[in-house]
């Protein structure tokens, strides 16, 4: 305990010297400037600071432009990895939703918690936060025949719909104009007119 103490002395006082060398190195180095400058033509001063003003605007142009395309080449690229998990959980719910009426065998329960044992592996990977959220209420609310379900059956369909939202979002959509239940009026057709 001790020694983590004065280890810790030990760093904070090295950080605070370099950090008290920096700003006398940088002080020196603006003095140095000002002083070259000072003894110059005026004219050819003016020159010389416009041209060191133009040179320094365009690398700081170029690096916040390389930033930039940084940033965005991420974001493509995990936006790539995350698209084909949220087309599997969508596949997944509407294959529990229109197995019935497509004639298609429903997975059983080993088949369900299979699947969300790996899907969730992949969320916590590529998910944001809002999808982890969703996901989380999906998992909790829309998996369980539970008591606030059947006293409210609609609260389902609501947390699959809040799902599909999140999912949207991740992948850029604005769902400026996405009321509630729009999503779910797509492929169910008897939902009450207040929600449509």
């Amino acid at each position: 305990m001790m020694k983590n103490q004065i280890q810790n002395k030990k760093q904070i006082a090295i950080g605070l010297f370099l950090f008290c060398f920096l700003i006398f190195s940088f002080y020196l180095l603006l003095s140095q400037i000002w002083s070259a400058f000072s003894s110059v033509d005026p004219r050819l001063g003016a020159g010389l600071v416009v041209a060191s003003a133009t040179i320094l605007v365009s690398v700081i142009s170029v690096l916040i432009s390389k930033h930039l395309e940084q940033r965005a080449l991420i974001l493509a690229q995990i936006r790539d990895k995350k698209t084909p998990v949220y087309e599997k959980i969508v596949s997944f719910i509407f294959s529990l939703t229109f197995a019935e009426k497509l004639g298609i065998k429903q997975p059983t329960e080993k088949e369900v918690i299979k699947f969300m044992a790996e899907i969730t592996q992949e969320i916590v990977i590529w998910g944001s936060d809002d999808m982890i959220e969703a996901f989380h209420k999906f998992k909790a609310n829309g998996m369980e025949n539970n008591e606030a379900n059947v006293k409210e059956p609609y609260s389902i369909l609501f947390v699959v719909e809040d799902l599909f939202l999140a999912i949207r979002k991740d992948l850029g959509h604005s769902n400026k104009n996405m009321s509630r239940g729009k999503i779910l009026s797509l492929f169910i057709n008897d939902m009450p007119s207040e929600f449509k």
